[in-house]
C-alpha cells in the first residue's frame, strides 16, 4: 500500500496502481490552524492497518482524539476523517 497515492509504484515503478480504501482508524491527536479566515482542524489518524495519516477533521467535536473514523478523499484530493457510527 502507498499513501499518499502516486502515479507509479515507488518500489517497482509500475504505473498500473489501483485505489484501495484505507480502512478504519482512530484519531490520536488534533490541532487547529488559525491562519485563514476559517480555522482548519487537523488530526493524526492511526489506521487499524498501521500507517499514521494526517487528515482534516470536521468542525464539530464529533471527531476529536480517540474517535473511531474512516477516511474520505474529496475531488480536491483533501483527506477527511469522518466519525464512524458506533
Amino acid at each position: 500500500n502507498v499513501f499518499p497515492d502516486r502515479l507509479w509504484c515507488p518500489g517497482c515503478g509500475a504505473g498500473t496502481l489501483r485505489h484501495v480504501p484505507a480502512g478504519p482508524g482512530r484519531v490520536e491527536e488534533e490541532t487547529t490552524l488559525r491562519r485563514s479566515a476559517e480555522p482548519i482542524r487537523l488530526g493524526t489518524v492511526r489506521l487499524d492497518s498501521g500507517p499514521l495519516v494526517i487528515a482534516r477533521l470536521g468542525t464539530g467535536t464529533d471527531t476529536g482524539a480517540g474517535t473511531q473514523v474512516r477516511l474520505e478523499r474529496t475531488t480536491e484530493r483533501t483527506i477527511w476523517a469522518r466519525a464512524t457510527p458506533d
